[in-house]
């Protein structure tokens, strides 16, 4: 397991599990008063999901938001997420943006992604499916090829609380987003999946694409994977009698 979702995981547990050491008198009535910018990030959570404490989430808007100017990241995200979202506040995309451009970038993308699988592990005390699919899909556009794949097979798998067929166009877009990032596997679901839809006839286009960065020759894979051999000889034969 990466790093940082351990870093994630191990806070998440800790603040619903043990005694707040996170004094009150310490947050200040409009920010984070004495805590430092980790520490504040935590009282925010807390705050948001009533863990150890009344949840008030206006009030972890305001801790994410002070956490974040003073460098938090992942204060910056949540905050983002919370205008993305309505999450205790108005939704304001535009502000949502700006704080996303400070937490969730593309040198963080691997950081970012973590964030988002924090929300989708079962053993959490803070699950929550539409924050994971929301920092995800930041991963996602920021080059996060691990966090476009996993947003196609949720939304594949239509886990994301729509009709089957919407969330396999969903799904399009996330695994034309990683074929073109680098992954051959994505490239071969997504055509796939594309493929053996006669209601996804519409997006061909896009299996197109994804077979020819799949079937490009220097691709290694063509010789070792079977998936990729499969998909590439229908390529070639659709080719020869198109």
């Amino acid at each position: 397991m990466k790093s940082w979702l351990v870093a994630v995981l191990t806070a998440l547990t800790l603040i619903s599990t043990a005694p707040s050491a996170l004094s009150q008198d310490r947050v200040g009535d409009d920010g984070c008063g004495s805590l430092a910018p980790g520490e504040c990030q935590v009282a925010g959570l807390r705050a948001q999901f009533g863990l150890g404490e009344t949840q008030d989430l206006v009030r972890a808007l305001m801790l994410f938001e002070d956490a974040c100017a003073q460098g938090d990241s992942f204060a910056c995200t949540e905050a983002g997420v919370a205008y993305a979202t309505g999450f205790g506040t108005t939704i304001e995309p535009e502000l949502a943006r700006a704080f996303y451009q400070k937490g969730c970038t593309a040198d963080r993308h691997a950081l970012c992604r973590d964030h988002g699988l924090s929300y989708l592990d079962p053993n959490s005390p803070a699950r929550h499916f539409p924050k994971a699919l929301t920092i995800l899909s930041e991963a996602c556009w920021v080059g996060s090829v691990e966090g476009c794949q996993q947003l196609a097979s949720v939304n594949a798998r239509a886990e994301n609380g729509k009709a089957p067929l919407i969330g396999q166009i969903d799904a399009i877009r996330f695994f034309k987003e990683a074929c073109i990032l680098g992954s051959i596997e994505a490239c071969v679901a997504g055509s796939t999946m594309i493929d053996e839809s006669p209601a996804l006839s519409l997006f061909n286009h896009v299996r197109v694409l994804m077979l020819d960065l799949a079937c490009e020759p220097a691709n290694p894979e063509r010789a070792t994977n079977p998936a990729t051999q499969a998909a590439c000889a229908l390529r070639e034969a659709a080719a020869q009698t198109g």
